[in-house]
């Protein structure tokens, strides 16, 4: 099972990278989940790289239940920066804001 994160904002990649340190250090993300930075596929008439995405590979739903409630803690933690975080899950995409975290609960 994988999960597709990316976060939108400048293009410097400094939110994904808070993203996935946060994401490698919560120790519920990591007992059940491998969690890397790869390269956004690339769409038709793309120039090139430079957009990268969060991996996730779960081993099971419960772990998929411990990365939103790690990725709404983040953002909720980056209150200034006001990231915007969008997972994607077996066809399934979620955004969570800091202006509502609390919707990924329901």
């Amino acid at each position: 099972m994988q999960a597709w994160l990316s976060v939108e904002g400048p293009p410097d990649g400094d939110e994904l990278t808070s993203l996935y340190r946060w994401l490698s250090q919560d120790a519920d993300v990591r007992r059940d989940a491998k969690v890397t930075v790869v390269p956004a596929p690339s769409q038709p008439g793309d120039m090139g790289g430079g957009l990268e995405l969060v991996n996730v590979v779960l081993s099971n739903g419960i772990a998929l239940s411990s990365l939103v409630v790690a990725v709404v803690s983040w953002v909720g933690s980056r209150r200034s920066s006001r990231p915007v975080v969008r997972i994607e899950y077996d066809g399934v995409s979620v955004t969570i804001d800091a202006d509502s975290p609390d919707a990924a609960k329901d």
